[in-house]
């Protein structure tokens, strides 16, 4: 009689599993539910006879035979993902995820890619959190903003440093000058992307060593957000030197002090280091170039 094969789901479910050693956690980076990945795993072990995980109080181990299937599993995963972009009329898709703080520089290298690359399309998703997770299933790629990143299963490249200076819009400078001293910088309303205003205290701490205050303040949920903001004339930001660079060139911000320094955090370029899917290098180092 002839053995009845387990689906991709179920592969997926245990390879997932296996590297989570969890259900929950496992289910969240498939977007399923536990139960659901609970009864993937029960059915692939009936289907294959043998037991896969070892159930403890506090998570899952793998028994031998499981460690014997796992790399065998990937595999099969991997072949039949590259089967299917061979074969396949359908351009391949790289699905990354980014900040949203960092669209703006970000868009038009991608654009430039694409055109360079027109075989390869990339799908990109913008999220709020910088602390973007690479999750299986979900992302191949994604650009995340930390200060370092220790993960040896993830291919990693740093794109660029964030530094640190004022920006608004030409507007809030006197006739004849392109710099503001600190003093009159507090005289417009400074714009916060941390409740905390922990990039003005950075940048306060190395013009002056000591903080100071504006006389109004406003908050807002993201970097990218207040730099709009101070696009359009509501106050003075914080704003990431790079980030900012395509707005100053088109004369739509101005920096007005001449002080840039340096956060300790970057931007980085991951993506899983057993991944098989096309052209994440090419796109990696074509971001890092450009």
């Amino acid at each position: 009689m002839q053995t009845r094969l387990p689906s991709t789901k179920d592969m997926q479910a245990f390879i997932m599993t296996s590297k989570h050693l969890k259900f929950t956690l496992a289910a969240e980076a498939l977007n399923v539910t536990q139960g659901a990945v609970s009864r993937q795993i029960l059915g692939l072990e009936k289907k294959l006879n043998v037991i896969l995980f070892h159930r403890h109080a506090r998570g899952l181990s793998l028994t031998e035979q499981g460690r014997e299937f796992l790399p065998l599993a990937q595999k099969i995963i991997d072949d039949l993902q590259s089967a299917v972009e061979k074969i396949s009329a359908i351009k391949p898709v790289i699905r990354l995820k980014a900040p949203s703080c960092i669209t703006t520089w970000l868009l038009p290298k991608i654009m430039a890619y694409q055109r360079a690359f027109p075989e390869q399309k990339v799908e990109l998703t913008s999220s709020i959190e910088h602390d973007v997770k690479l999750s299986s299933g979900d992302f191949d790629a994604i650009i995340c903003y930390a200060d370092v990143i220790n993960d040896s299963s993830l291919i990693q490249q740093k794109l660029f440093d964030e530094y640190l200076t004022p920006v608004c819009c030409a507007s809030f400078l006197p006739e004849g000058r392109s710099q503001l001293t600190i003093s009159e910088m507090s005289d417009f309303p400074w714009l916060h992307s941390t409740p905390k205003q922990s990039d003005w205290a950075l940048w306060l701490e190395a013009a002056q060593g000591h903080l100071s205050s504006s006389k109004h303040n406003q908050h807002f949920a993201t970097l990218d957000l207040a730099v709009s903001a101070a696009k359009e004339g509501f106050g003075i930001s914080i704003g990431d030197v790079m980030l900012a660079s395509l707005d100053v060139n088109a004369g739509r911000l101005v920096m007005p002090h001449p002080l840039q320094v340096k956060s300790g955090k970057a931007y980085y370029f991951l993506y899983a280091a057993t991944s098989k899917k096309k052209g994440l290098e090419a796109l990696m180092n074509w971001l890092l170039e450009h």
